[in-house]
């Protein structure tokens, strides 16, 4: 018994000393939670401190969330989500996404490719035969990437006179681009952002599948990643509970309610919390729905047909914030929602902002959620201003003569845009003015290479002149600018000045395409614009023959359009060509 005694004394001796051999460390590893939560608490009061400005009982908000290595570090509401009943915004807030929506399509169609169902590189007109001919074959992967030259359909609503918010079906949209006769450009030649292509993709998964996108992503992505709160909202008269509602800037600083009500998804039209869109978040990092193919295809960017790469992949565009990696979209509607995912996935860091107000931007929250959680982690900063060089100081100067500048000036633009600059000769420099009143001199570093001075980044024009020896003149001015393609301005006649010159452009021209006429009209001086019901809107007159109309706010009924008159042999107008944003090359004949 004795021996016993003595084994068992022994026994609790060395369980007593390995706790207390165990005992600092473990102090030390409480100590190091206990800091942490400290540090996360300090990061949070910062991130409140961001959104005071929205955090009002009288005005809408957002819904935020930061997400740091597969945890949600941060979240709240702020503002309101209903102003009738001073219900306010938390992070179970049902928000529509608006263009968020593009990505969970894309992710439908590419689970339908990966089941065999469909090729990415199948000609769209399989199962879109209302799709026009165009005798280049436009494919389900040129959707995807914005690179199928099909207009846009909003815009051609609000081209012919109608409200982008109005209710339409997708039968009423194929319709729309039925009539449409030509593309904005060759599928695959450039990349233009278009809401059709994704509505498009809509209507291929319900008719491949035989399902709704609606039904189909629920079945395929929102029930198993257990996203309650999500779905396609493809029935306006429907009730969502927790629902925020919509809303925009009015006249005298007011707030207006932004109608909501709308059956179109696959472009936008996703309700989702910035709850479920951690759990999406995730699947990135742990899929659950797909495999690590499966992510891989969805963050893998397109390319144009020259071998040029792009930033948009499958609804997600990749792109770099202070020297990071991002994978990213935002949404906006005029219905008065907006948002915004922002992935760093090297960092294993995604801030979401989800909004309910038009006159919010998202994207500012979420680069102040990065700033915040991802401090010290950036590689690249920007110089204070008074530190940043200007790029044309670290070129020598070629010197000409005041007449051999005389050669540049007049007025330059890019025909397609209705973009335009004018040259000038002042006191020995050329001075660049562009149609915003940008003003500044150019330097000339190189026989036909001029910089622009004063900025900080490297902007410069390069000019083209015909071969004849005797009497060589401009042909254009390729304006390059880093990061982006390069333009060609080409010169063109000063604009007209006089009542009477203006006259010869009144008129109603129709087009069969948009299925509507305008009335061009002279008032006070200036042309103006009829379309539809909307009373008019003046035109500028930048150069001959051109005219433009700029939006004048978010919820202005009529988008920023040019107008380019053209003449028959007599010399007499005849028709003009319409373009937009993302709608080119409408033509309206004199009636």
């Amino acid at each position: 018994m004795r021996k016993q005694s003595l084994f068992i004394q022994k026994i609790l001796s060395f369980i007593l000393l390995s706790f207390a051999l165990a005992a600092p460390a473990f102090g030390q590893k409480q100590n190091n939670k206990g800091a942490d939560l400290v540090s996360e608490e300090q990061l949070a009061k910062k991130a409140d401190a961001l959104f005071t400005q929205w955090d009002k009982k009288d005005a809408p908000g957002c819904a935020v969330a930061a997400i740091k290595e597969g945890r949600i570090v941060y979240k709240r509401g702020f503002g309101m989500a209903n102003l009738d009943y001073d219900v306010p915004n938390t992070p179970t807030t049902v928000f529509n996404l608006a263009s968020v929506s593009k990505q969970f399509t894309a992710a439908s169609v590419a689970l339908l490719a990966r089941q065999g169902k469909l090729s990415l590189d199948d000609d769209i007109r399989k199962y879109l035969p209302e799709i026009p001919n165009y005798g280049d074959t436009i494919t389900i992967r040129h959707l995807i990437h914005h690179t199928s030259g099909i207009r846009d359909y909003p815009q051609l609503v609000s081209l012919s006179g109608g409200k982008s918010e109005d209710s339409i079906t997708d039968k009423e949209i194929l319709k729309i681009l039925g009539r449409q006769k030509r593309l904005n450009f060759k599928p695959g030649d450039k990349f233009l952002y278009t809401n059709s292509g994704y509505i498009l993709l809509a209507i291929i998964v319900e008719r491949v599948s035989g399902k709704t996108l609606r039904a189909f992503a629920d079945e395929q992505i929102f029930k198993p990643l257990g996203m309650k709160n999500t779905q396609f909202y493809d029935n306006r008269h429907e009730i969502i509970k927790n629902r925020a509602n919509g809303y925009i800037p009015v006249s005298d600083r007011k707030i207006g309610v932004g109608a909501s009500l709308f059956d179109r998804v696959g472009d936008q039209g996703l309700l989702s919390t910035v709850d479920d869109l951690y759990l999406w978040n995730q699947n990135f990092y742990d899929p659950k729905v797909g495999d690590r193919d499966f992510i891989e295809l969805l963050t893998t960017t397109g390319k144009l047909r020259s071998g040029e790469k792009l930033d948009y992949a499958f609804g997600l565009v990749r792109s770099n914030y202070k020297g990071l990696p991002v994978i990213e979209h935002s949404g906006a509607i005029r219905r008065g929602f907006r948002a915004h995912t922002y992935r760093f996935p090297e960092q294993k860091f995604t801030a979401l902002a989800l909004c309910n107000s038009i006159a919010i931007v998202p994207l500012t929250i979420v680069r102040q959620l990065a700033n915040i959680y991802l401090d010290g982690q950036f590689t690249a900063t920007n110089p204070p201003p008074g530190e940043r060089k200007n790029a044309a100081d670290a070129f020598d100067e070629v010197k000409l003569s005041e007449n051999e500048l005389t050669r540049y000036a007049g007025i330059y633009a890019d025909l397609d845009t209705g973009r335009s600059f004018t040259l000038s000769v002042k006191e020995g420099k050329l001075i660049y003015k562009s149609s915003q009143k940008f003003e500044t001199a150019l330097k000339l570093v190189a026989d036909n290479r001029f910089l622009l001075t004063g900025i900080k980044d490297k902007v410069e024009l390069v000019s083209a002149f015909n071969k004849n020896n005797k009497n060589p003149s401009l042909l254009s001015l390729k304006l390059i600018e880093a990061g982006e393609r390069p333009i060609d301005f080409k010169p063109v006649k000063p604009p007209v000045s006089t009542p009477q010159n203006l006259s010869e452009y009144v008129g109603v021209y129709h087009s069969d395409e948009l299925k509507t006429d305008y009335q061009i009209s002279l008032r006070d001086n200036n042309l103006t614009v009829h379309i539809g019901d909307f009373e008019g809107a003046a035109l500028s007159n930048p150069f001959a023959d051109f005219f433009a109309r700029t939006a004048g706010s978010l919820t202005d009924p009529i988008l920023d359009l040019n107008i380019t008159f053209t003449r028959n042999k007599k010399n007499k107008i005849s028709e003009f060509v319409l373009n937009s944003e993302r709608v080119k090359g409408i033509i309206f004949k004199k009636q």
